[in-house]
């Protein structure tokens, strides 16, 4: 009996402080903004982070998830500004790992062979475009230069 005592003793107290109010308040609005959200994009994974300056910060659990909202942000923008009009931008970020190993560097490539080099080298003798001509004369002094 104590304990639901002490319950509502703190209850009362967290509603008669005024940054606690304002604080259940924001998460409200985060919260709906985040049905009305889920409810838009059905099966996309999407978590509401913050409202901040007219910008809702909206995280997803990857950057192909990241991707295809941000295709969708004409028609998130319009969902959102039903229930909150000061939304002007939204902002998607894929969520970062933590722990998560980095990623291996890939194996060298192969040289390009000289016979191909040579090729390329008469390919560019023979094209009468000068911008192919310029990009062929990169690519022979690039992979000549890493040999």
């Amino acid at each position: 009996m104590k304990s639901a005592a002490t319950a509502r003793s703190v209850t009362s107290w967290l509603d008669a402080e005024s940054g606690f109010r304002a604080l259940a308040a924001r998460v409200d609005r985060l919260v709906a903004l985040q049905a009305r959200l889920a409810g838009a994009c059905a099966g996309i994974p999407l978590t509401v982070v913050s409202l901040d300056e007219e910008t809702l910060t909206v995280m997803t659990p990857s950057a192909a998830w990241a991707g295809r909202l941000r295709q969708m942000t004409p028609t998130l923008l319009a969902v959102v500004r039903e229930d909150c009009a000061q939304v002007s931008r939204l902002r998607i970020v894929p969520q970062r790992r933590s722990g998560a190993p980095a990623r291996a560097a890939g194996a060298p490539r192969t040289a390009v062979p000289p016979r191909a080099l040579a090729d390329l080298a008469q390919l560019m003798a023979d094209v009468e475009g000068p911008a192919l001509k310029q990009a062929l004369a990169n690519l022979i002094r690039r992979h000549r230069g890493a040999r």
